[in-house]
């Protein structure tokens, strides 16, 4: 299957003819001498530069010089082959066996971001089941490709649903009214392009889509989907879709697809007409159209030149992938919630091989999952090549690959201003457990089991604006530090009776939190490499809290609350020592030299807790893989291979948040301590706090001595040590149970 097709190629083969609402039309002549020889866009949309666009499609011509045109208005072609919905324009599906179908268009959207086509205007959506407003819409559904599914108004019930083509979901519920859809036993299997998962009314293209404020249940399906954007549930506008003992494998792309979705190679895409110098150095031929756009970032018009040998101009449209600032790669999420939607899954198992498996964006709505596995991994035949074995209400069993960061990239879980609870869930993800950058996050116990998070790198990274997370009654394993935080808003996070086990030794220290500056520089979506700077020491020490025209600068206060917990790993805030918009001007010959930072305040509350290690305000340094300062300007892109002609400096994304500290002050990064109701800190290195308050009964081991600018050292007791260092029990590189090795109760498998 080549799903980067071009009109261009010619094979001959017999297909049937078919009508509107999926009947195979009856025709006065046998039409086995019939050959499709092409099939055309409508003349407006010519400029549409992906050809399985099905909703701009007009005419299909055969052999015979006969041709079938439709009013691509208000029509769209659907070709159906072995049961399946394939892409008419890949002249491979021409086949005796394969049926063409015209079906009613759905809904549209007009979108004003790129999309997988790097396209702006209208799309419409198109289901093999097709519901609006509590109406079956058979005339918009393709039951061809329905396999012993019986379906009505309000329930979609048994047998299997295929698809092997761009942009066409299985489900597609959109309802004004409320009502209620149920879809129950069926065997979902989707692959192709997903078109947008991301606006108001997205969602194109994936496999079950529910929008407007429909309410959806999902009850021990089966939903196995690939492709870049093909995202496995989709739940946007106000609709509420609760997900129950069900299966979800989404794969993102591999050599089935003409190219990997985070090279972005197919267009050279500019805001002005190329020069003939700019042509030559490119390679191409100098053949463009344009589109007028609005965006949310303004707008213009864009210069589409065809980049036939596909050299690489590092631009990816908006959303095909996670912008890298967040130290990511891939395509595919296997489910979103959007908007003010509620998403919840019980009982569930969800894996996805790279980006997110349980995804939202851009809303105030509510994610949740109770006893509920999530994995950035792969489906594997066999236990021999599993690292999890997963089991849904104790029936079928399912075979896991949990990558690590050497196999992929992604994370499990989002909170960017939605309301997220999860409820003794185990998630994995070589990446991040979750990223935050806005509204609650909650980890808890079920009354099944306690939660648990594994990282093959950072359990939580969270950047943006306020938010507050409590973990409570979960056990972690990760593998460099439980929190990397570049947050400027208040922050308010609380571990409360939590496990944290390191599961790699590392150069760089083990931290519980590391707050820190921004490293994510040009956080625009387009972004393929970003461009870091950091501090020199002697510039971190002369920097100093102000506004533009020098006055004092306070900024936000994050509070971080460790109860009735034992923990070890260090905490560090290091804002002030790296990449601030005023820096950057500095190399580029700017006089205004770090001016605009504020301070940003660490309140450490120690409560019937003891924790073993550093707590300090630090000079931070991204750092190589061995531990190794990285001086002055460096960049990171998804492999570490120079691009764009930069020459030296370049790692890859895992450089993102990797950082050495120094213990140190300059009045930016600050913390202050406090110790109650028993609680105790085992100083393993030289800390460095604003202030630190001990309560009656508790303890600290060191020895506390204050300094003429305010600040306390606190050094260990018996012995200081290096910075950030401190001994125990470091488990195996990667451990073979990756999670609680008890079988949690109610029938549902947990991972052996």
């Amino acid at each position: 299957m080549n799903l980067c097709r071009k009109l261009l190629a010619v094979l001959l083969a017999v297909m049937l003819l078919a009508s509107v609402s999926g009947a195979a039309l009856a025709s006065s002549e046998e039409p086995a001498g019939k050959v499709i020889t092409a099939v055309a866009l409508r003349a407006e949309d010519a400029n549409y530069v992906d050809s399985a666009l099905y909703s701009q499609y007009e005419t299909v011509t055969f052999s015979d010089g006969t041709s079938q045109t439709i009013d691509a208005g208000t029509q769209t072609f659907i070709l159906v082959k072995d049961g399946a919905v394939v892409d008419l324009a890949d002249p491979e599906n021409w086949t005796a066996d394969a049926e063409l179908f015209v079906i009613e268009k759905g809904k549209s959207d007009s979108v004003m971001m790129s999309m997988n086509t790097a396209n702006w205007g209208d799309f419409w959506f198109t289901g093999v089941v097709d519901i609006e407003d509590g109406k079956y819409q058979e005339a918009r559904s393709i039951p061809a490709a329905m396999h012993d599914v019986t379906v009505t108004d309000d329930a979609v019930t048994g047998g299997e649903i295929d698809i092997d083509a761009d942009y066409v979901s299985a489900i597609y519920v959109y309802n004004e009214d409320g009502s209620k859809v149920t879809v129950s036993d069926v065997t979902i299997n989707t692959a192709g392009y997903g078109g947008n998962d991301f606006g108001t009314n997205g969602g194109w293209g994936t496999g079950i889509n529910v929008s407007g404020s429909a309410e959806m249940d999902i009850k021990n399906v089966e939903l196995t989907t690939e492709g870049p954007l093909h995202d496995g549930i989709w739940a946007g506008g106000s609709s509420v879709v609760n997900v129950y003992d069900t299966v979800l494998f989404a794969k993102d792309a591999d050599d089935n697809y003409g190219y990997m979705p985070y090279a972005y190679d197919r267009f050279i895409i500019t805001d002005a007409p190329l020069t003939d110098d700019e042509i030559a150095a490119y390679g191409i031929s100098g053949e463009y159209y344009t589109e007028d756009y609005t965006s949310m970032f303004g707008s213009g018009t864009h210069y589409y030149y065809t980049n036939e040998n596909y050299t690489s101009n590092w631009s990816a449209p908006m959303l095909q992938c996670p912008p890298l600032a967040l130290g990511l790669y891939g395509s595919m999420r296997g489910a979103i919630c959007y908007g003010n939607a509620t998403l919840s899954f019980y009982n569930s198992l969800a894996v996805c091989d790279n980006w997110a498996v349980l995804s939202t964006d851009s809303g105030r709505g509510v994610l949740n999952a109770t006893d509920t596995i999530a994995i950035i991994g792969a489906r594997v035949d066999s236990a021999e090549e599993a690292d999890a074995i997963c089991s849904v209400n104790g029936e079928d069993e399912y075979y896991v690959d949990v990558f690590n960061t050497t196999e992929g990239s992604g994370y499990v879980t989002y909170c960017d201003g939605f309301d997220d609870n999860f409820y003794g869930c185990h998630f994995y993800a070589p990446d991040y457990i979750a990223i935050m950058t806005g509204g609650t996050f909650d980890f808890l116990a079920s009354e099944n089991q306690r939660g648990y998070g594994w990282s093959d790198r950072i359990g939580f990274m969270s950047h943006g604006q306020a938010y507050t997370a409590l973990l409570q009654e979960s056990d972690f394993d990760v593998a460099d530090a439980l929190f990397a935080v570049m947050s400027t808003g208040a922050v308010d996070i609380t571990l409360d009776d939590v496990t944290v086990n390191y599961t790699k030794d590392n150069p760089w220290g083990h931290k519980l939190f590391q707050f820190m500056d921004t490293d994510d520089v040009g956080t625009d979506a387009n972004d393929m490499e970003m461009d870091v700077i950091d501090l020199t020491y002697d510039e971190y020490l002369a920097n100093t809290p102000g506004d533009a025209t020098g006055a004092s600068a306070e900024g936000t206060v994050k509070t971080v609350t460790i109860k009735n917990s034992a923990l070890e790993g260090d905490i560090w805030n290091s804002t002030g020592s790296s990449n601030n918009a005023s820096t950057l001007a500095k190399y580029d010959g700017s006089t205004n030299l770090l001016s605009t930072w504020s301070t940003s305040t660490i309140d450490v509350i120690l409560d019937n807790a003891e924790l073993t290690g550093v707590i300090s305000t630090s000079y931070a340094q991204h750092c190589d893989e061995n531990g190794e300062p990285i001086v002055g300007q460096f960049f990171f892109n998804k492999t570490g291979e120079p691009m764009d002609g930069t020459a030296e400096n370049t790692y890859d994304y895992l450089a993102a948040r990797r950082v050495v500290n120094t213990p140190a002050y300059n009045g930016i990064g600050k913390i202050n301590v406090t110790l109650e109701n028993g609680a105790v800190w085992n100083v393993t290195g030289t800390s460095i706090v604003n202030s630190l308050t001990v309560g009656d009964g508790c303890t600290v081991n060191g020895t506390v001595t204050e300094n003429a600018d305010g600040t306390v050292t606190v050094a260990p007791a018996a012995q200081e040590s290096a910075s950030g260092e401190f001994s125990g029990n470091m488990p195996p590189e990667r451990p073979a149970d990756l999670g609680p090795s008890d079988e949690p109760p109610g029938g549902f498998g947990g991972i052996d």
